[in-house]
């Protein structure tokens, strides 16, 4: 970050990796940014399941950001939690299909996450026919109320 914002050196007041993880295991909402064909970002909500330093998530491969992740797999995605902040910038991939121990866990996280509210409670048979990974290369957060102390960067 630019030397004015006062970020310290040292890593005294920085976010644990614990609390990160935290906040992306239970994060409803995300903000997955793919890139479109003539460079500019797309932003869109999605749904997703944090899980061993991996975020899935799914959809139609005829969607617009689905398309932009084939063409161009470097991706971001962004959420927050009261005043918490997280983003994870990486590459994503198109699984084919997904071992049933891990479509089990994403399946129970989407049903914790969206099941009460929006109804939406996936079977891991769904995952048979694969869906996408961000495999995270950086991760930023912050507490806002700690700023700029608590910026933290991971790298993977």
């Amino acid at each position: 970050m630019p030397a004015g914002y006062g970020v310290p050196k040292g890593a005294t007041g920085m976010v644990p990796w614990s609390k990160t993880r935290a906040v992306l295991e239970r994060a409803q909402s995300h903000w997955l940014v793919t890139i479109d064909p003539d460079g500019k970002p797309h932003l869109v909500g999605q749904w997703g399941a944090w899980i061993d330093e991996r975020w899935y998530f799914e959809g139609g491969a005829d969607t617009k950001w689905a398309r932009n992740v084939t063409r161009e797999p470097r991706i971001a995605m962004g959420v927050e939690r009261d005043t918490f902040a997280v983003m994870v910038e990486g590459r994503a991939a198109r699984l084919p299909t997904v071992a049933r121990s891990l479509s089990e866990r994403i399946t129970k996280q989407y049903r914790a996450k969206y099941g009460r509210v929006y109804k939406y409670r996936p079977k891991p048979e769904q995952w048979d026919n694969g869906g996408y990974v961000l495999i995270p290369t950086k991760v930023f957060a912050w507490d806002v109320r700690g700023f700029p102390r608590t910026v933290t960067r991971y790298r993977f």
